[in-house]
C-alpha cells in the first residue's frame, strides 16, 4: 500500500515558520515520522512538497496507478484552488485533507476549504500528529472498507460498520472515540482498532456523535441510539445483540460508562483512559475547561446540571476500566476513584509504561492488555 503525502506552499518552512502555530518539527523530521508509522501499519509513503500550484496538480493527476491514497495539506491553496480540487476529484484516489492548525479558529478567510467536499475526511487542529492519523485512516479504509450507515436524523449520526469473515452472529464492539467532546476529533481515531478487532472476529460499529459546545444535550442520546440501531439491525448484519460491548476512549469512556449506569442492554463496558469524574477533569484544565464546554456552562453557572451529568451509583452492566500508568491527559487516578465510588463494582487494569493514545493503537505494546479485558467481558 503506497501513500502520497503532499504539502503545499510554505510548508518547507516548518520548524521555523510560526512555531507557536505549526510546531517546531521540521519537514525532514515529519518525513521520518511518516515513514516510521507507515512501516508499522504495512504501508510506504512518498513525500512531496511544492510552492507551485501546477506542480501539485501534476503530481495528483499522475498518482493513479502508482499510489493507493493521498494525504494532502495544500496550505493556503486550500482556500481557493479549484484546480487542485478538480485534480483530486478526477484522480479518484481516497484523499485525506490535513491542516496542522485549526483553520476554523483562525482568520476568517481560512475557514473555507474548497477541497473538503472531494476528500474522504478532513483532519484539522491536531498538530503534526494529524498526518499520522491520516495515514492510519487510509490504511484502514483501503485494507477493510467500512459500510457507512446513518443511525439517526443528524449528519453527526453516522457509523462505520465492519463485519468479520465467517458465519455469525458476531459479537459487537461499539467504538466511541475521545477528544474532550471537541469537533476536531472524529471517529477516524478508532480506525486502527476497528480493523484489528474485525480481524479478531468482532463486528465493529465506530460511531460519530454530536461534539462541540453544549453537546452534552445530545451526545449521550446519540450513543444510546447507536445501541438501539445495533439491536434493531442485528439479524440484517449478522450481529449478536446479546454480546455488545461499548468501548469508549477518554471522553468516549464517559459516554460508554453512562450506558452502564443507565442500564442500557449491553454485555459490558470497556472504558480506555475513561473520563469517569467530570469535576476532576475540569479542575485539571482550568485554562481551557473541556467539561464546561461540553455541558455548555461552568460549574458555578449550573451546579445542578453538573450534578446531573456526573456518574453516580453502581453500574448495572459489567465494567472493566483500562488505564495507562503514564497517561498525562486523563490521570489514572480517575479510574481508581471510580472503583472507590462504585464500591468495587467494576474491574480495572492499570498498565505500566503506557500513555493515553496507546490504548487505541493495536501496534502499541499495551494492546494485548486491552484485548484481554475485552474478551473477559464476554466470557
Amino acid at each position: 500500500m503506497r501513500i502520497l503525502i503532499i504539502n503545499g506552499p510554505n510548508l518547507h518552512l516548518l520548524g521555523t515558520r510560526e512555531p507557536e502555530v505549526y510546531g517546531t518539527a521540521t519537514l525532514a523530521d515529519l518525513k521520518e515520522q511518516w515513514k516510521s508509522r507507515a512501516g508499522l501499519v504495512g504501508a510506504t509513503v512518498e513525500p512531496f512538497q511544492s510552492n507551485h500550484e501546477g506542480s501539485i496538480i501534476d503530481v495528483i493527476s499522475n498518482a493513479a496507478g502508482d499510489f493507493d491514497g493521498i494525504v494532502l495539506n495544500a496550505g493556503a491553496l486550500t482556500h481557493y484552488s479549484y484546480a487542485i480540487r478538480d485534480a483530486v476529484s478526477a484522480v479518484g484516489l481516497p484523499t485525506v485533507e490535513v491542516h496542522i492548525s485549526n483553520i476554523y479558529e483562525r482568520e476568517q478567510w481560512r475557514h473555507t476549504s474548497v477541497l473538503t467536499e472531494v476528500c474522504d475526511t478532513t483532519i484539522v487542529g491536531r498538530g503534526t500528529n494529524g498526518y499520522l492519523n491520516a495515514i492510519d485512516h487510509l490504511v484502514a479504509l483501503l485494507s477493510m472498507p467500512p459500510e457507512v450507515i446513518p443511525y439517526g436524523d443528524s449528519g453527526d449520526n453516522v457509523l462505520d460498520l465492519r463485519t468479520p469473515a465467517g458465519l455469525g452472529p458476531h459479537p459487537v464492539a461499539l467504538l466511541i472515540h475521545g477528544g474532550f467532546w471537541r469537533d476536531i476529533w472524529k471517529r477516524d481515531l478508532m480506525d486502527p482498532m476497528a480493523v484489528d478487532l474485525a480481524r479478531r472476529g468482532w463486528a465493529t460499529v465506530n460511531i460519530e456523535y454530536h461534539r462541540g459546545y453544549g453537546s452534552y444535550s445530545t451526545a449521550p442520546s446519540d450513543v444510546r441510539s447507536a445501541v438501539a440501531w445495533i439491536r434493531e439491525h442485528a439479524v440484517e448484519h449478522d450481529l449478536d445483540r446479546e454480546r455488545i460491548v461499548a468501548i469508549g476512549h477518554s471522553a468516549g469512556g464517559y459516554l460508554a460508562l453512562q450506558l452502564a449506569h443507565d442500564d442500557t442492554p449491553i454485555a459490558g463496558v470497556l472504558p480506555l483512559a475513561g473520563i469517569s469524574n467530570l469535576l476532576a477533569i475540569s479542575e485539571s484544565r482550568p485554562e481551557d475547561d473541556p467539561v464546561a464546554a461540553f455541558l455548555g456552562a461552568s460549574h458555578q453557572e449550573a451546579p445542578r446540571l453538573w450534578t446531573q451529568a456526573e456518574l453516580s451509583g453502581h453500574p448495572n452492566t459489567p465494567v472493566h476500566l483500562v488505564h495507562g500508568l503514564n497517561d498525562d491527559t486523563v490521570e489514572p487516578s480517575l479510574s481508581e476513584s471510580y472503583l472507590r465510588l462504585t464500591g468495587g463494582a467494576a474491574r480495572s487494569t492499570i498498565i505500566p509504561d503506557c500513555g493515553h493514545m496507546e490504548l487505541v493503537d493495536p501496534f502499541a505494546a499495551c494492546w494485548p492488555s486491552v484485548i484481554a479485558a475485552l474478551e473477559g467481558l464476554t466470557r
